[in-house]
């Protein structure tokens, strides 16, 4: 209902805007012709103000007896006192200037040459026009003896005519010599303007001076010479009928919307009080389906959609996700001796331990009975290894439960995931077999999937002396990703690594990536690819190039000195570069990095925190470290227009950006619809596949050239118009 009332009075609104606008529109064409008008009549009354004194037998009888006196004081101070013309200027038959006169009195001939380029075509008319037999009068015609013309920046009303005598025979008029021609010139200033605008009832009418930039409401009135070129263009402010009807009018209609969006929002008020009873109750069902009733952990469902979420980020950063699952050892003994109360208690218990030791990124669900599976993100197997052992420390000894005592241990099987395109189902399987081979083996113990490690393991050490190669050798490619401002126009780039393995053809920077973090080639991958991308900053002046950095390379004591070295061997500024880090990076809260994050911020280097939102304490990193940029993560925008609340989760990031004066930047922008929703939150900056893939340095250049041509190609038109 109350949308329903937002829409009638908008609607109303609209056609009052539209209709103000068309008035306006109206008005002001009525006022440009008005000028125009009045233009054309100055001109017309500035070349019949000099016709009785050309038209004239005494002025041919002065004229061709040379008599000075006569010339100076009819066409030279009647002019310039009387007529109140500016300059008066004389042509001989063979239309030589042999008089000039000015407001500062008689002066050399020579001065018409200024005007003669402006007046050529008319004075070449008027001669023309005064041998005719239709002619035998003053050419009083505006359009054939008057004209204007903008002479040493200032604008002049022209007017001409031939000195003739009223002869009536054209055979008589045929035989006389060419005529003199009389030239006058009447400056347009500032007070002939005013009185036009006082005559046709305008605001200040002004001359538009060259590169003189006019508000798009204005009025304005051109005026061309015979070539179609702009003589002068005269602007003012319309008045604004339609507008001033519509502020009248904006009240009442108001007034009427507030009374109708009263009743509205009574009936929204009972409408939502029922929805959000409504979605309450769908949010208590939608959190029993997908949790367990005993414990509150996520079920079976909600397991396999974060493991699918953990697979699909290890698809874009690489890295390992880990499934451990959990069997309680001898539960069924428990239940069997103590009762399933004994044995529901002894389930809550372990879930509990087990929570305290998992990572707030990471997922602890049951998926029926005495089992248990974590999935743990951003992993390693050192660290996944590391878990297991805690969790069967943890688990391991006397628990004191209502219904007695009992031993509790666990066995644990782990699977260690590299490849985002396995499916759910499959993984868990594989963690089964692993904690069936832990059972088997006598229990209280974990064990990996071994068929997996093992190839894991065979294709590690061919891909570390194939990654180690590639860097001595220096052939990882460098690729870049644009980053755009929701003007479509390229503000910055990111640089990413690709390499191509001999045999193994391209490998995925999920994978390599983490590889260099284990052997120890991440100091010397993350060098080569932060001096590749110094190198290519130079071809963009302008652009911001995001490189990632490592924790690995954070916490390196040369990290410093060596990008030092690099800005000083390529001679790039600090301040074109950005340093990206994650999440991970400051997990342990090190004071290290703290230290060397400030010390790259003095160095003129900004820092942006990539992947924000799916980590950890982001607000308090955000408080400690010195962080410019935060890129939300394409997890949430991939969301976008499917899940709700994807979406509020976007505008929660921006707002808390905008609150904290950092930029943001949306990652993963892949469709139109995607673009629209971050553009209406208020997000500034884009990067994704709607607007490129990551492309050579090569690339960058064609996307740049086609801007830089698509802007001239914008400026032209707008240069025409």
């Amino acid at each position: 209902m109350a949308t329903i009332v937002v829409m009638v009075v908008c609607a109303l609104i609209g056609i009052l805007w539209v209709w103000a606008l068309q008035t306006d529109q109206a008005g002001r064409v009525r006022e440009e012709n008005l000028v125009r008008i009045g233009i054309e009549h100055l001109i017309k009354e500035n070349t019949r103000r000099m016709a009785p004194t050309t038209f004239s037998e005494e002025a041919v009888k002065r004229l061709n007896a040379g008599d000075m006196d006569w010339i100076r004081t009819r066409f030279g101070e009647h002019y310039i006192n009387t007529l109140n013309y500016d300059w008066s200027f004389i042509t001989d038959a063979s239309g030589v200037p042999i008089f000039a006169y000015g407001i500062k009195g008689e002066t050399d001939p020579g001065q018409f040459e200024t005007f003669r380029p402006h007046v050529e075509k008319l004075h070449n008319r008027i001669r023309a026009l005064s041998t005719q037999d239709s002619h035998l009068r003053p050419l009083n015609d505006p359009s054939l003896s008057g004209q204007l013309a903008t002479i040493d920046g200032r604008l002049y009303m022209v007017a001409g005519n031939p000195v003739r005598s009223p002869v009536t025979d054209f055979t008589e008029q045929s035989a006389l010599p060419q005529p003199s021609i009389v030239i006058a010139a009447t400056e347009i200033t500032g007070l002939e303007l005013k009185t036009l605008a006082q005559q046709y009832m305008l605001s200040s009418i002004h001359i538009v001076r060259p590169g003189q930039i006019i508000a798009p409401d204005d009025a304005r009135a051109a005026f061309y010479d015979d070539q179609g070129r702009t003589i002068v263009e005269l602007t003012w402010v319309p008045q604004r009928a339609g507008h001033a009807l519509f502020m009248r009018a904006i009240g009442p209609v108001l007034l009427i919307a507030m009374g109708l969006g009263a009743v509205a929002l009574y009936l929204l008020h009972e409408t939502q009080k029922t929805a959000r009873n409504l979605i309450a109750s769908e949010a208590r069902a939608k959190h029993m389906a997908m949790h367990d009733a005993l414990t509150g952990l996520p079920n079976r469902s909600l397991f396999t959609d974060r493991l699918t979420q953990a697979l699909e980020r290890i698809r874009r950063q690489g890295g390992y996700v880990a499934v451990h699952c959990i069997g309680l050892d001898r539960f069924k003994d428990v239940n069997d001796t103590l009762g399933h109360t004994a044995g529901d208690e002894l389930i809550r218990y372990s879930a509990t331990k087990i929570s305290g030791m998992i990572r707030a990124g990471d997922t602890l669900a049951r998926l029926g009975g005495d089992e248990f599976v974590i999935v743990q993100t951003d992993t390693n197997p050192h660290s996944a290894a590391a878990l297991s052992k805690r969790i069967l420390e943890s688990l391991s000894g006397n628990v004191l439960l209502e219904s007695g005592q009992v031993y509790s241990s666990c066995s644990i099987g782990v699977t260690l995931l590299q490849d985002a395109d396995i499916e759910a189902a499959e993984a868990l399987r594989q963690a089964d077999l692993a904690l069936y081979r832990a059972k088997e083996q006598g229990r209280s113990q974990y064990a990996f999937f071994e068929v997996e490690m093992d190839a894991t393991i065979k294709l590690r050490k061919l891909l570390e002396a194939g990654l180690r190669e590639a860097i001595l050798s220096e052939s990882i490619e460098v690729v870049y990703q644009p980053q755009m401002d929701h003007f479509g126009r390229i503000i910055g780039v990111e640089a990413l690594a690709r390499w191509s393995h001999p045999e193994r053809g391209p490998i995925s920077p999920a994978y390599f990536i983490p590889l260099a973090e284990e052997c120890g080639l991440m100091n010397e991958l993350g060098a080569l690819i932060m001096h590749r991308a110094m190198i290519d900053s130079k071809r963009w002046p302008g652009l911001k190039v995001a490189v990632n950095v490592s924790a690995t390379q954070l916490r390196s004591s040369r990290f410093l000195s060596r990008i030092s070295g690099l800005l000083a061997s390529t001679g790039v500024q600090a301040q074109s570069i950005e340093i990206e880090i994650t999440e991970g990076v400051l997990l342990n809260d090190d004071q290290n990095t703290q230290q060397t994050l400030r010390e790259l911020r003095q160095m003129g280097f900004s820092i942006a925190l990539d992947d924000f939102g799916t980590g950890y304490s982001s607000l308090s990193y955000l408080n400690r470290y010195p962080v410019d940029k935060i890129k939300i993560d394409r997890s949430f925008v991939a969301n976008l227009g499917i899940d709700p609340d994807a979406e509020a989760v976007i505008r929660a990031i921006i707002r808390l950006a905008k609150a904290l004066n950092l930029g943001i930047l949306a990652e993963g922008v892949e469709t139109r619809g995607q673009r629209n929703i971050l553009r209406q939150a208020g997000c500034p900056l884009m990067q994704g596949y709607l607007f490129s893939r990551p492309v050579d340095a090569d690339g960058i250049d064609e996307l740049m050239f086609g801007q830089i041509e698509k802007a001239a190609i914008t400026h032209g038109i707008v240069r025409m118009r």
